[in-house]
């Protein structure tokens, strides 16, 4: 059968999607629609390597305003009639929303849509959003009506509750799969043994990320412990409207009690992983964070918000502590128990590490895809 994944950007799909494409390549035919006008010429040909067939999405044709949204929808549809998938698998919740109008005019076994997390923007008051919000609630809800074979996969339990509830959408079109898979022999396990105290954040340099959070925190710890070692590794993105503010950015760079390392490959992640020992993402909400799960496949302990997406990837006070969302104290004091008690770190990372085998594995999440694909 032919799997058709669409995503808007290559990049996104290279680090989220792709080992699930490749394992679902070794039993079905597996195409990919995405824009590659930020992508480089090594991601277009791992992805040839890997037998995925790229047909390329022009986001010219998108224009975000209204109306506009209509041309965009057709030329999608267009490329999508063109090479006849059994299955098409829609990633992220704008593309669902597209995918959801699509599917009337297809002939396929079934549209999935992969909800991979709500963002900042699904909860904004702003007029433009609560438009969008509406037009994608009543054709969610018509959907559920005129259509039979959709399915929507969420990456918690938290966004499939609030999306089926809100969007009237059947529990019997509802499943929840934890994530894309974490490739265990990519992330591999380092025990962190008499290590010291070692602090990463990963993620790019957005408020929505707590990054103020950590480095008020980090700053706080230092003065008590100041052996404690911080790290960020991230992209600032001066034109996106979700960055942290230049000032802040500025105050990341200058400050000596933290190790501004910018943007890390994929590739260079598993060594930066290793190179640390406790992860930090004070985030205000995710799908899944990813690099969460990656660092707990090498052994990290986990420091994360008490908030949907980051809740299913802590055993709290077992595998790490879950803090709440914006609350600098709460945090410094996560911190502090990891520099209180250093055997923490190491039996706090190992059970990260069995929780990601029993529950995040590259190979439990490809089973779950297939039973659907069939």
């Amino acid at each position: 059968m032919k799997i058709l994944f669409v995503v808007n950007e290559l990049n996104f799909f290279m680090r989220n999607h792709l080992n699930l494409a490749k394992s679902i390549r070794m039993h079905h035919e597996v195409e990919l629609i995405a824009d590659v006008s930020k992508s480089n010429e090594e991601s277009i040909y791992k992805l040839k390597q890997a037998g995925i067939t790229l047909h390329i999405l022009n986001r010219n044709t998108k224009i975000n305003k209204g109306m506009s949204y209509l041309p965009f929808i057709f030329y999608l549809l267009k490329i999508i009639r063109r090479n006849k998938p059994d299955y098409v698998l829609y990633i992220t919740l704008e593309l669902s929303f597209f995918g959801s109008l699509i599917s009337y005019f297809l002939s396929i076994k079934k549209s999935i849509f992969i909800i991979t997390g709500l963002g900042p923007f699904f909860f904004k008051k702003e007029f433009k959003y609560r438009v969008f919000n509406k037009l994608q609630k009543y054709s969610f809800i018509l959907l559920s009506f005129l259509k039979k074979n959709f399915l929507f996969i969420f990456l918690n339990s938290a966004d499939k509750d609030l999306i089926s509830s809100k969007y009237k959408i059947s529990p019997d079109h509802c499943r929840l799969i934890h994530g894309e898979g974490i490739d265990t022999s990519e992330f591999r396990y380092l025990s962190r043994k008499n290590t010291g105290a070692k602090f990463l954040l990963a993620s790019r340099l957005v408020r929505s990320k707590g990054i103020e959070s950590f480095v008020t925190a980090a700053m706080k710890i230092k003065q008590k412990y100041p052996e404690a070692k911080f790290s960020i590794a991230g992209i600032f993105d001066p034109e996106n409207p979700e960055s942290i503010s230049p000032e802040i950015f500025s105050k990341i760079q200058e400050n000596d009690c933290l190790n501004f390392m910018g943007e890390i490959s994929h590739e260079k992640m598993e060594s930066c992983f290793h190179e640390n020992n406790i992860f930090v993402l004070p985030s205000e909400r995710e799908g899944l964070p990813k690099a969460a799960v990656e660092a707990a496949s090498t052994g990290m302990a986990l420091i994360l918000s008490d908030v949907p997406g980051c809740q299913d990837c802590v055993v709290n006070d077992k595998s790490g502590k879950l803090v709440k969302y914006m609350d600098d104290d709460q945090l410094f004091q996560a911190m502090e128990c990891f520099l209180c008690d250093e055997k923490l770190i190491n039996t706090m990372g190992d059970r990260s590490a069995q929780l990601v085998k029993e529950k995040f594995s590259l190979d439990i999440i490809t089973k779950k895809y297939l039973q659907i694909i069939s």
